[in-house]
């Protein structure tokens, strides 16, 4: 009973502080979609730790939170050592080069960033995993709003579509609303997107403050995929300070990576773009998962890639199939790469008049590349189903908000009547 009455308390404290200050952000969101966009957000972010707890015996979001309780501890009792965990001496002693070094500090401050920020919403929450859902989304729900406020700044048309589509689809939204490391990164692209965009328009440096900090977060949570995503943001960050024509920027950044990937398998096969990510699918392969889909050992060859590619392609964008789906977490995952494909095809039955100028536009391009890449490189990576949809959530959102906003949704709905 107590538990329920402060999860209550800081629900509606939160609730409030979201209503006040998003409004700010956003005047023209109304109170009901201010209230729904944070609700809907702590229920997923409580569903997902319900649902892993209950159904899958706990996963990393438990595993922080049971972390967190002794960090609590130490917090009170030993705070230098609560503040001396996040220096490198620890990493660097475990390691045997300099390079490996920086590749555990950064695991280790992932991990200290969640444990303790959870140590310190214990204080307040008397160690209540739920009531932390809701300062956890309270933190991170700026990433999507920011994201909303930038792609409605272009498209103001079509915002209920993007309000949508940013925090109303279920499967997205609980992918990134638990307690991981995923909210982490789209709090810091998105953050980087608004900041970057406003640095160009008005040079106020509080922007370029929070896009250092911002590129900071994201080495910290995910150094690989903000190396998928910098050249997408090189060709956005060129087309946004120059009047170059946005396709061409992006084929040609593209084309020239694409170029470069190649000839380093012809002429160095040893040492080569391609040998961090063969090592990364040898740590995925050596793991241990309910299931597995089919995925073959990658090599760092042109024929190895090339061999490789249907099987990146189908657990990428099409797999679960339906047929092959376990547990409730797959089925909607199969129905969720079901629905994506619909979306295409209602992109070919009525695309909007203005289709062409919204797939060209420099940020859509950005969210396509992008997109496309890493969910094509995760692919390449990974074998279990699991880890795909939820690795995957962010660049899929990117692809369905670059599809919806070209899709002409009055037309469907005429016709549907």
């Amino acid at each position: 009973m107590i538990t329920a009455i402060f999860f209550a308390i800081y629900f509606l404290i939160f609730l409030f502080l979201f209503y006040f200050l998003g409004r700010k952000i956003i005047p023209w969101l109304s109170p009901l979609q201010t209230s729904a966009i944070f609700i809907v957000k702590v229920i997923l972010g409580c569903l997902y730790g319900y649902i892993f707890l209950h159904t899958y015996g706990g996963d990393d979001t438990w595993n922080f939170f049971h972390d967190s309780l002794p960090e609590k501890q130490k917090l009170f009792h030993h705070p230098l050592e609560f503040i001396s965990d996040f220096l490198p001496r620890a990493a660097f002693a475990e390691a045997h080069s300099w390079t490996q070094g920086i590749s555990f500090y950064l695991r280790n401050l992932e991990y200290w960033i969640m444990v303790k920020s959870l140590a310190i919403f214990n204080i307040l929450t008397f160690d209540n995993y739920y009531a932390d859902v809701v300062f956890f989304e309270f933190m991170t729900i700026w990433g999507p709003l920011l994201l909303l406020k930038l792609i409605d700044s272009y498209f103001p048309q079509k915002r209920n579509f993007i309000i949508i589509a940013i925090f109303f689809i279920p499967s997205i939204g609980f992918w990134l609303s638990g307690i991981r490391a995923e909210a982490m990164i789209f709090l810091a692209m998105a953050i980087i997107l608004f900041h970057t965009r406003n640095y160009c328009d008005k040079k106020k440096w509080p922007s370029l403050i929070w896009i250092v900090l911002s590129f900071l977060g994201f080495v910290i949570f995910r150094v690989q995929y903000l190396a998928v995503f910098l050249p997408a943001y090189v060709c956005w960050l060129i087309t946004l300070n120059t009047k170059r024509r946005t396709g061409r920027v992006y084929h040609w950044v593209y084309g020239l990576g694409i170029l470069v990937f190649v000839l380093g398998l012809w002429i160095s096969p040893g040492r080569n773009l391609a040998s961090p990510m063969v090592l990364v699918q040898e740590n995925f392969m050596a793991l241990h998962g309910n299931t597995r889909l089919p995925l073959d050992s990658l090599k760092a060859t042109v024929p190895g890639f090339v061999d490789v590619f249907p099987q990146a392609f189908a657990n990428g964008f099409l797999r679960p199939w339906i047929g092959e789906a376990r547990g409730t977490l797959q089925i909607l995952s199969s129905l969720e790469i079901m629905a994506g494909w619909v979306l295409c095809l209602l992109l070919l039955i009525a695309p909007s008049k203005d289709r062409p100028l919204v797939l060209i536009h420099p940020l859509i391009q950005l969210f396509i590349y992008y997109g496309l890449t890493q969910i094509l490189l995760i692919g390449f990576l990974v074998p279990f189903p699991g880890a795909i949809v939820r690795y995957k959530s962010i660049p899929e959102l990117l692809l369905i908000l670059s599809i919806g906003l070209s899709i002409d949704w009055t037309r469907l709905y005429n016709r549907k009547i």
